[in-house]
């Protein structure tokens, strides 16, 4: 699940391995950054615009098999291509590409361990431009069981202590004083609602749910923790390699990087609640806790 990036240096003119930048930013300048300078030969994808399903009325929504198919074809991704996706300052599109092409049936992306920080570090060669590989077919494989969470599923959890639910937002959007958006963090009013340009979200967690912010899975260095490392902060929350763990932050990226700790870690039956908190807040039904109690906060 895991490369270095001297494993990755050995491999950059094997045609059968792929590299693909997902850096992201708030203010649209992945795409820039890549420009400026990449990881030779790699190509670029934004996982705001590329992974997603740009119908579904959830923001972010993980892209359907065809659209996947279509895109990853068209970046010269195809079957039996090895990839190797990287980000920097903590991305979080590396592990959403990774466990949508698991959603859809491969299991051939990895994650450069330190992304382009760790590569910058090491003095590694860095090329501008944009990268082009042929294009190439991608085939959308049987979807693999237990890889996605319902809101009834996180619901369902509430009654089941064998079922951990895992937030992996900053602990700020867990204590309820903000909401995560796009274009930066929304604070929350007094009536622990934020206002967003879609629309009122409450503001809060839910209620059983424990906080794993992600930056807490890596070194200071950008690379993940060791598989140890991660088991101690896990059985800190309850969760051992027996449990059964649902993860959500915002719109599920973030929580694509803790589903990908927890299996690096040893937890075998991990799910991600892709809606997470744009289709939980949004819901008046489903509860949810501030640790400041304002009035409509519950």
């Amino acid at each position: 699940m895991l490369v270095t990036y001297s494993w990755l240096a050995e491999r950059l003119d094997d045609p059968s391995v792929a590299t693909v930048d997902l850096r992201w930013r708030e203010d649209g300048s992945g795409r820039a950054r890549y420009v400026a300078g990449h990881i030779p030969g790699a190509v670029y994808l934004d996982w705001s615009v590329d992974l997603v399903d740009p119908g579904h009325r959830f923001a972010f929504m993980l892209a359907p098999p065809e659209r996947l198919a279509h895109v990853l074809g068209a970046a010269g991704i195809g079957d039996g291509c090895a990839v190797v996706a990287y980000a920097d300052d903590h991305g979080s599109g590396p592990h959403r590409l990774w466990w949508a092409s698991r959603v859809h049936g491969h299991e051939d992306v990895v994650v450069l361990d330190g992304g382009f920080d760790r590569w910058q570090a090491e003095r590694l060669p860095v090329e501008p431009g944009v990268a082009v590989r042929p294009r190439a077919v991608w085939t959308p494989g049987r979807a693999v069981g237990g890889r996605v969470a319902t809101a009834e599923d996180v619901a369902a959890a509430a009654d089941d202590p064998d079922v951990i639910v895992l937030d992996s937002r900053p602990a700020e959007q867990f204590r309820g004083e903000a909401v995560w958006f796009e274009t930066g963090p929304i604070p929350a009013g007094p009536d622990g609602v934020a206002r967003t340009p879609r629309g009122e979200l409450r503001a809060g967690r839910v209620p059983w749910a424990k906080n794993v912010p992600a930056e807490d899975l890596y070194h200071r260095d950008f690379t993940l923790k060791s598989p140890r490392e991660l088991r101690e902060l896990f059985d800190a929350k309850g969760v051992t390699e027996r449990s059964s763990a649902i993860t959500y932050c915002g719109v599920g990226i973030s929580a694509s990087a803790l589903a990908f700790a927890l299996t690096v870690a040893g937890v075998r039956d991990v799910r991600l609640y892709d809606a997470s908190w744009d289709e939980w807040g949004r819901d008046p039904a489903r509860p949810v806790v501030r640790d400041r109690a304002t009035p409509g906060a519950s």
